[in-house]
């Protein structure tokens, strides 16, 4: 194990560590000095400015001087436990100060008139403010001496009359003892640590070095925590630098390796007719393409054309070898846009031209429209199948049969598509739909099925890949998460898409109202969504005010709708019984759907005009933005009722109302990433790979957009990361092996 003076030194070893510490810093991801060095604090506080007694708030977090007045025990019902109370005040007022569970040795350092300053949130119990486990500091400017740490005063500094750091809580690991590890692991490791970020890059913009930003960060000095609105927003030089070359490292992987696979092969498609073909598809559709379609279609095809190149052959001589680059393109638009039709015209392509398509989508529901989508809208001329969990054992066989024959064929499916036993003989087009519901590994893993070596030249060939996004991917995360991939946006909507009507609901006598209206839709012949975020009530998990689709199913079918008929779907039931609803609901022997968000995606029922989602506030909007999509989709006009209680606050009220006044999915997405961040988009794994110590993609992105021109810059200039300013950068990804060198050559 390593014991040295590195940054890479076990945790354990840094002074005041040890096994015990050091186990609970590992349970927590922190395993080596930097990642100690690396947690940075969440947020500061302002111990400048004292309180008085007389002004605390419910709520506040606050830092009062207080002489003590008494102290005493109140039993409790455990055996041998008790809380210590400790009385005190100033001249304005007086207050209480609690402690659970702690030694009796600490009530002799309470004695009457010791003078202490307290900080933590302010209670109220009984009309008199009081703090529970406060931080206390001996005497005014003295150092911290927690009650659950009573080992000796705070090397790291005091913790009143300056501004503190801090930190997510670490279970076992006061947050005296916490600044202290951090004070003794700068002042010994602080200079090993090696400076990966270009120089001239940093002094262009005028940030400063690495130790020097890390100390400020941790332990701001004098100068920096008299701008406390700066600390706050993590807007000072020495975050800003840290900002900076997070942004910087992310974007120049990105962009490698966008570079990268640029210089790989793939199949050629649209030279011999495939354009045509594509054409030809297009007759057949039951509607006119938009002009952003059209121009979507011709972007895909320009992907897939491929340019001839002279190339030497393993047995000797040459070949003419026609190829291009692997297309990796994602299609985004909002709902209804038409994502759809795009891609089974680039499928049409491929596949007169005799190569096999792939599209994978996250539930059956979605699946089986696909499908049914390809073979209504090309009248059966867009050679299909259908692959999920439920397909019969027969039919699975005929398929996986077919597969190996290398016919021309469009699969579409679930993750089924990624079993082993499903082997495709000539995978040269791969699409994923709603890919945020997958993960890296299972992309990856359908991609793979189409890799394969040209056997003439013994070079790898890959698939295109085409990703569709019925959520409009904000240009921050374009940059980022989606950095490597080309984007086509479509932004116009089908003619006669009526916008539909959205109100939020808060109140007994509105929701009253909007039953009666959605009452009035459903006697026109029309049908309704109810969306829940839970199935059963056993799900609230002390949640007691959330309704369960169960629950209310029954409700509104007994009280709401009795004359009309109900159905429940969710993601519990078995896929046939998914099926049968879904059904039955297309054909309009159900009345009322009540949901979960199973419905979120490729559901399609033009009959429907009404969707109603109740307790509004805990989904994300483009969550409710895509629930919405679910209606409107015919030509009749449509309601989104969005029912929420009226004491969810404010940030969630603006939520709302942004999906009240707006239909533009691209608004909407981007005041969803401002609001919830990139996991609404990603995923919550994938978001994890966004989750940067300390850049915030709304926050930050002039630096973004900083970061990414430099790191071009960059790529054009030393791709390779040969230039010796450039090697501790080249190291830094060797270390991490998020890239391989030397791969650069046209292959």
């Amino acid at each position: 194990m390593n014991r040295g003076a590195g940054p890479e030194t076990p945790i354990q070893y840094v002074k005041g560590v040890g096994p015990r510490l050091g186990a609970i810093f590992n349970s927590r991801d922190l395993h080596t000095v930097k990642d100690l060095l690396y947690f940075f604090p969440r947020a500061y506080e302002d111990r400048t400015r004292l309180c008085r007694v007389l002004d605390l708030q419910e709520g506040q977090k606050a830092t009062v001087s207080v002489s003590v007045q008494g102290v005493r025990r109140i039993p409790t019902r455990k055996f041998g436990k008790s809380i210590l109370e400790v009385r005190c005040g100033d001249e304005s007022g007086s207050m209480a100060l609690k402690w659970f569970h702690v030694p009796r040795g600490m009530d002799s350092r309470f004695a009457p008139g010791v003078q202490i300053v307290v900080t933590g949130t302010v209670k109220k119990y009984m009309g008199r403010p009081e703090i529970v486990h406060p931080e206390i500091s001996w005497g005014i400017g003295a150092d911290i001496e927690s009650l659950s740490d009573p080992e000796g005063p705070n090397s790291a500094g005091p913790s009143f009359g300056r501004v503190i750091p801090v930190y997510t809580e670490i279970e076992k690991v006061p947050t005296r003892v916490l600044r202290k590890i951090l004070w003794q692991a700068i002042q010994k490791f602080l200079g090993t640590l090696t400076e990966d970020l270009p120089e001239r890059f940093r002094k262009a913009h005028h940030l400063p070095a690495l130790g020097e930003s890390i100390r400020a960060i941790h332990f701001p000095d004098e100068s920096q925590a008299s701008k406390l609105a700066e600390l706050v927003k993590f807007n000072t030089p020495a975050h800003l630098r840290l900002i900076y070359e997070e942004f910087f490292k992310f974007e120049y992987l990105v962009l490698r390796q966008r570079l990268q696979m640029e210089k790989e092969h793939a199949p050629a498609f649209g030279r011999s007719g495939g354009s045509q073909a594509a054409t030809q598809l297009e007759t057949l559709l039951p509607f006119r393409l938009t002009q952003d379609q059209k121009r979507a279609v011709r972007e895909i095809l320009d992907d897939l054309v491929g340019s001839e190149e002279t190339v030497p052959l393993n047995s000797g001589g040459a070949h003419v070898l026609t190829h291009t680059h692997p297309m990796n393109r994602l299609i985004q638009g909002d709902v209804g846009s038409g994502k759809t039709a795009v891609s089974f015209l680039a499928a049409g392509v491929v596949l007169a031209e005799g190569g096999q398509v792939a599209l994978m989508a996250p539930t059956e529901i979605l699946a089986e429209q696909h499908y049914k989508n390809a073979v209504h809208m090309f009248h059966g001329k867009l050679n299909s199948a259908l692959l999920t969990g439920k397909t019969p054992h027969s039919e699975r066989t005929q398929i996986l049969e077919r597969l190996s024959t290398g016919e021309p064929i469009l699969l579409i499916g679930t993750h089924a598509l990624l079993e082993e036993p499903v082997l495709f003989k000539n995978l040269c087009f791969v699409m994923i739909d709603e890919q945020q519901r997958f993960g890296v590994e299972q992309r990856r893993t359908l991609r793979h099925k189409g890799t394969r070596q040209n056997t003439e030249t013994g070079k790898l060939v890959y698939p295109h890949t085409l990703i569709l996004s019925a959520t409009p991917i904000p240009r921050t995360l374009a940059l980022t998460a989606y950095g490597d991939l080309s984007v086509t946006t479509i932004r116009e909507l089908p003619p006669g898409r009526t916008p539909v009507v959205t109100r939020v609901i808060q109140d007994r006598a509105q929701k009253a109202d909007s039953y009666e209206q959605i009452r009035h839709e459903i006697r026109r012949g029309h049908q309704a969504y109810f969306i829940y975020p839970l199935v059963n009530d056993s799900e609230a998990e002390g949640f007691t005010q959330l309704k369960s689709v169960v629950a209310e199913a029954e409700r509104l079918g007994r009280e709401v709708f009795p004359e009309f008929k109900v159905g429940i779907l969710h993601g519990q039931l078995k896929p046939e019984e998914k099926a049968s609803v879904m059904e039955k609901f297309k054909k309009n022997e159900l009345h009322v759907l009540v949901s979960t968000t199973v419905v979120e995606v490729g559901v399609d029922v033009p009959n429907a005009t009404v969707m109603a989602v109740e307790h509004a506030e805990r989904f994300g909007l483009s969550q409710l933005h895509q629930l919405r999509g679910r209606v409107g989709r015919g030509g009749a006009q449509s309601y989104c009722y969005l029912f929420s209680a009226p004491w969810v606050g404010e940030t969630s009220n603006a939520r709302l109302d942004v999906l009240a006044r707006s239909n533009d999915g691209f608004e909407i997405a981007e005041a969803d990433l401002e609001i919830r961040g990139p996991g609404e988009f990603l995923g919550t794994k994938q978001a994890g790979g966004l989750a940067f110590k300390l850049g915030n993609l709304v926050r930050d992105r002039e630096w973004l957009l900083k970061a990414r021109d430099d790191a071009m810059q960059l790529l054009r200039e030393d791709p390779e990361l040969r230039n010796p300013e450039h090697l501790p950068l080249r190291n830094f990804y060797q270390r991490e092996g998020s890239l391989q060198f030397d791969r650069l050559k046209t292959s």
